[in-house]
């Protein structure tokens, strides 16, 4: 599997796991929601620095 596929790969991962975890607010006690917010930032944000680290050394 090639740098791009597994990029790929990542990206459809972490958007499916982003997903569900968003539908299981339903769920989850209003106050709650901040800290599932939070999580899901810091996942995302360094889900994207590493996808963002593997664009640069493809070059």
């Amino acid at each position: 599997m090639g740098a791009d596929e597994q990029a790929e790969a990542l990206a459809e991962q972490t958007l499916r796991a982003t997903r569900e975890r968003l539908a299981g607010l339903d769920d989850v006690p209003t106050h709650e929601h901040v800290a599932v917010f939070d999580a899901l930032q810091q996942e995302l944000s360094g889900v994207l620095g590493a996808l963002g680290q593997g664009s640069q050394s493809g070059r």
